[in-house]
């Protein structure tokens, strides 16, 4: 980062303190305006699961470029409690700003200072002050980084105005403007000119600013999903409350189940009836879905499940990202069924990928799996806006009545090449409407004898070879001729395309398999990438490398692979991710 009046091309800012201080809806705010002045934002939030008296922060990233996660360093850090600083001061860049509001700040000696400048801002008390609240000062902060970072107030009082206006009325607004330029007059007199820093601006052009959940949401709406239960559960509710909003306003309908049991098998039955229908939830509440899961599977009833990653195990940590759930969803359920997993690795993607998953279950009558991450689920990104005039609906194999009343012997489970059977609703005149959770024949009658058994099995499992060429292929980033190979999947786009360009800075040349399709696994596409690499590491946030096992177990010629991995509850930065490459090296 630069300093004003030269380009800056990249910044993070951090706003932390406890849960309760308002750290979030800052963040937020702050993460609006970068947007609308025409950066490229990236968003982190990192709050525990109480709703007060536990450290939480959030960083918003804002750059000329496109970007996909979190720096590796703090470049102005505003601080509601001396906590804080000594949790997160280490990873202040050289001559980064800090602003405290800790009556404790012990100023650090010269020799540990790396240029950075350090300052009390007493918020709490300039808002008791002024206002008689405390809770003033959040807009207090926001003032003192909209000069220290020369963003326009304009823009800002829109904001505050059309967060509060409706909702709390205009004296609420004043209040809070006033307490905007508080907080730039005080930062005037504690932040030297020549300190600030100065973000180009450009104009705001047509892009969106969502969550991953969000996407999620909004393309399910465009696929055609009109039904959809759920049990709330962080960090998924988000999509939950998206669709609670705006279903309802095409003819669809959102349930709040007591349970995700409950949920999954409403939205079996949703579908049954012929319906697009989906389900999101996190580990714990997927544990509980399996029965239901095995039921998709055996009736062959096409359903989507959004499963949104957090650290586990049983209820774990509810708001931390974490990618341990792999496992669960490529394996999940007792017996053998036929799933596909998917995971997106941008907000755009989560949009395209739930699309295609609503056309894979149908197609291939099946539960499909989208696995995301708390990471980019929960966090804010610019996006560009979605082009609608792409979205295509396939339904597969469902006969039209007219088409029923044109087969004479209609089988629901009959034999086909591609294992796919036509499928038909429940009312349809000619229709056999038979489910069974035991094995079947294939009108869905009981049937337990062996040579049955055999051919349903091939029949079933022989949808994944036919869905093969519908299915999103891994994709290469960087240069294909480089030595040195990164496998990676979901969250992990971000940090590894970075850390990317931070080997080639240091002579390394690298490149990037983004796995996009987890099961079935495509086994041909990772041997050649495998076998053009002198050196390949897999990238993944859990303990055991569950992806790492994954690809040892589908990869059938021999092959050395060194793990990188991150289970700290955090998502990964760059330079955790180049710098074990170097070591290894």
């Amino acid at each position: 980062m630069q300093k004003k009046g030269k380009m800056i091309t990249d910044i993070s800012v951090m706003i932390a303190g406890m849960a309760g201080d308002g750290v979030l809806f800052t963040g937020n705010v702050l993460a609006k305006i970068m947007k609308r002045q025409g950066w490229e934002i990236s968003t982190y939030r990192d709050f525990p699961s109480n709703i007060r008296g536990e450290p939480t922060n959030y960083t918003i990233r804002a750059s000329l470029e496109k970007i996909y996660g979190r720096a590796d360093d703090i470049d102005v850090f505003i601080a509601f409690d001396c906590d804080s600083i000594f949790k997160h001061s280490e990873r202040m860049a050289e001559r980064g700003i800090l602003l405290c509001d800790g009556e404790d700040f012990v100023w650090p000696s010269p020799s540990k200072s790396k240029a950075r400048t350090y300052h009390k801002f007493p918020l709490r008390k300039l808002a008791i002050g002024n206002f008689g609240k405390e809770i003033f000062k959040n807009m207090i902060a926001l003032g003192a980084l909209c000069y220290i970072l020369d963003l326009n107030f304009y823009v800002l009082e829109r904001i505050i105005s059309e967060a509060f206006l409706k909702r709390k009325g205009k004296e609420v607004v004043r209040k809070n403007i006033q307490a905007i330029h508080l907080g730039c007059d005080q930062a005037k007199e504690i932040v030297a000119p020549e300190g600030r820093y100065s973000l180009k601006r450009r104009e705001d052009y047509d892009r969106l600013f969502l969550s991953g959940d969000e996407a999620i949401a909004f393309g399910a709406l465009a696929a055609g999903c009109r039904f959809f239960a759920a049990y709330p559960i962080c960090p998924a509710s988000e999509i939950w409350q998206w669709l609670a909003v705006y279903l309802p306003q095409f003819n669809g309908l959102v349930v709040q189940t007591e349970d995700e049991l409950a949920a999954l098998n409403m939205v079996l039955g949703a579908s049954y009836t012929g319906a697009r229908a989906m389900t999101s939830t996190s580990g714990p509440g997927g544990s509980l879905m399996m029965e239901g899961f095995g039921l998709a599977g055996m009736a062959e009833i096409p359903i989507v499940i959004v499963n949104v990653q957090r650290a586990g195990p049983s209820t774990g940590m509810p708001t931390k990202t974490e990618q341990s759930d792999l496992n669960q969803w490529v394996y999940g359920s007792h017996g053998d069924f036929p799933r596909i997993v998917l995971s997106p690795g941008t907000v755009e993607e989560c949009f395209e990928f739930i699309i295609r998953a609503f056309n894979l279950a149908e197609k291939y009558q099946c539960p499909v799996i989208l696995l995301t991450e708390q990471d980019y689920g929960q966090g804010l990104r610019s996006a560009k806006k979605f082009d609608l005039s792409k979205v295509e609906i396939e339904r597969g194999k469902l006969l039209n009545q007219e088409e029923l009343i044109k087969i004479k012997d209609f089988k629901r489970y009959e034999f086909t090449p591609e294992g796919v059977s036509p499928r038909a609703l429940p009312g349809m005149k000619n229709g056999l409407h038979m489910v069974e959770s035991n094995e079947h024949d294939e009108r869905g009658y009981r049937d337990e004898n062996p040579e049955n058994r055999i051919r349903m099995m091939q029949k079933r499992m022989k949808k994944l070879k036919s869905a093969s060429k519908d299915l999103i292929a891994p994709k290469i980033w960087g240069k294909r001729d480089a030595e040195i190979g990164i496998i990676g999947f979901g969250s992990t786009f971000g940090p590894i395309q970075e850390a990317i360009v931070q080997l080639e800075k240091k002579g390394i040349r690298a490149k990037y398999l983004q796995m996009r399709t987890l099961w079935p696994f495509p086994s041909k596409k990772v041997e050649e990438f495998i076998a053009k690499s002198k050196k390949t590491f897999i990238v993944e946030n859990n303990f055991s490398g569950q992806l790492s096992l994954l690809l040892k177990s589908q990869v059938r010629t021999p092959f050395d692979a060194r793990n990188i991995l991150n289970y700290s509850s955090q998502a990964f930065r760059p330079s955790e991710i180049s710098t074990q490459i170097q070591r290894a090296l």
